[in-house]
């Protein structure tokens, strides 16, 4: 008996070793760069650069075989508070002055110049206009700033996101600034380029006006992935990461993308690769859901919206495993990993032994009690659903800076760190028993308060 027993405990590790194993540097390497490269743009809510991450972790969870809880996506969205512009309904015109030459461009709504921000005042003329190209570092920091006093106006290529973006009505995220001008894409090439020779300055005046902005709904996006359960496919487990991140922000030296490697590309590579890992074995006993959020650094406004208005049953979700910076341990610590709110529950407990399966050690770390609110677990853990994060790195100095880049990534140890991750996910997704607060846990939810 204890013979065939080995013999069917060895036949049922085999798939998830050849799975882990497919988990491969090589693997979490061009999925993470992918995410925080610079052309994401450092995957700001609500942007052209999230919404192009969020396609593509689709795509490739959707190719990996998974579906979406409703019919034909994998999208769950919700709305935040933002306005309505019109590229079609601006009237705007430059005057470009050389010394005492003067020339006017009267520029066609909509197939020559877009509206890119909402702007409080409708109507103006105003000298000493900014006119330059997208990529001018000047006008960068004119961009961080997200509205002007003055209107500005830059130049983009035809093809580049934000002039594809900013045609005709769309809603805009974010509240209007008082007295606040816009800003103004012109299609490059509308503008010809200054007299040969002439080394002077050119001055630019505009006289312009624009609907004015209207209150609307932005629609954003989670992402949803279902892996169905077999015995108990009514109960789930999410796996959760957030994927966006600040976006552009104001300069460090030249670089003003905030790119958040670690913070988070590495947590939604992480269930990425979970989720392409899992859908490849024999399904578990519980459903898994592998859920992308975004608008976690606005507030965890993503999860929050999922957690209100839930796609399954709160209490039908026996854990939230959310995962948040796996790529930079600290000295000393490389194939380890530590647990928000670590005292407050049997979590710690069920994720220790299922890491050691893999190696990895479960470790203290200071913050981890403060830091228990501070990511989307918070969102679950408030509805009394058993949540908390998994990290395992540090708050380091590139923290929320534009240096928070790939290079910086210990790659070996994420991998290792995702590995062990896809014990945890299978211990909770197979084991009979539900995790559960203990009386800790249960007074530190009853409070609700950050």
């Amino acid at each position: 008996m204890k013979r065939f027993a080995l013999a069917g405990a060895l036949f049922a590790v085999a798939p998830l070793c050849a799975q882990a194993a497919t988990i491969t540097e090589e693997a979490v390497r061009t999925a993470v760069t992918w995410l925080a490269s610079d052309e994401r743009g450092g995957r700001d809510t609500g942007s052209v650069e999230l919404n192009a991450a969020g396609d593509w972790l689709a795509a490739r969870l959707q190719k990996a075989g998974l579906t979406g809880l409703q019919e034909g996506s994998l999208f769950y969205e919700f709305p935040l508070a933002g306005h309505l512009i019109d590229s079609k309904t601006i009237v705007c015109k430059l005057v470009r002055k050389f010394g005492d030459k003067e020339q006017d461009f009267t520029l066609t709504a909509d197939v020559d110049v877009r509206q890119w921000t909402v702007s409080d005042a409708v109507a103006g003329e105003a000298e000493a206009t900014t006119v330059a190209s997208l990529e001018d570092p000047v006008m960068q920091r004119l961009l961080f700033a997200n509205s002007a006093r003055r209107p500005i106006v830059c130049e983009v290529a035809e093809d580049h996101p934000y002039w594809i973006t900013a045609k005709g009505s769309r809603p805009v995220l974010g509240q209007k600034r008082e007295a606040s001008r816009p800003v103004f894409l012109v299609r490059k090439g509308v503008l010809p380029p200054p007299p040969e020779n002439d080394q002077r300055e050119a001055t630019w005046t505009a006289t312009w006006s624009v609907e004015p902005a209207e209150k609307a709904d932005v629609p954003q996006r989670n992402i949803v992935a279902w892996l169905p359960g077999t015995t108990k496919k009514d109960e789930f487990v999410v796996v959760s990461a957030h994927y966006d991140h600040l976006g552009f922000g104001r300069p460090v030296g030249d670089d003003r993308i905030y790119n958040g490697a670690d913070d988070n590309a590495t947590g939604t590579t992480a269930v990425l690769l979970l989720a392409e890992a899992m859908a490849k074995m024999d399904k578990p006993a519980r459903s898994v859901l592998f859920v992308c959020f975004t608008a976690e650094e606005r507030g965890l406004l993503g999860s929050k919206a999922f957690c209100e208005r839930p796609p399954v049953p709160l209490d039908k979700v026996v854990a939230n495993v959310n995962l948040e910076m796996i790529g930079r341990p600290e000295e000393g610590k490389a194939g380890k990993a530590w647990i928000t709110g670590h005292d407050l529950s049997d979590f710690t407990a069920i994720t220790t032994a299922a890491f050691q399966r893999a190696g990895i050690e479960v470790v203290e770390f200071p913050m981890a009690a403060g830091l228990f609110t501070a990511s989307d677990n918070w969102s679950f853990a408030r509805k009394e659903v058993v949540a908390h994060s998994i990290s395992a790195g540090s708050l380091h100095k590139d923290y929320h800076q534009p240096s928070d880049e790939v290079e910086k990534l210990d790659i070996p140890h994420m991998t290792k760190i995702i590995r062990g991750l896809l014990e945890v996910t299978l211990e909770f997704a197979n084991r009979d028993a539900a995790p559960q607060w203990n009386e800790k846990g249960k007074a530190r939810i009853a409070r609700k308060g950050w």
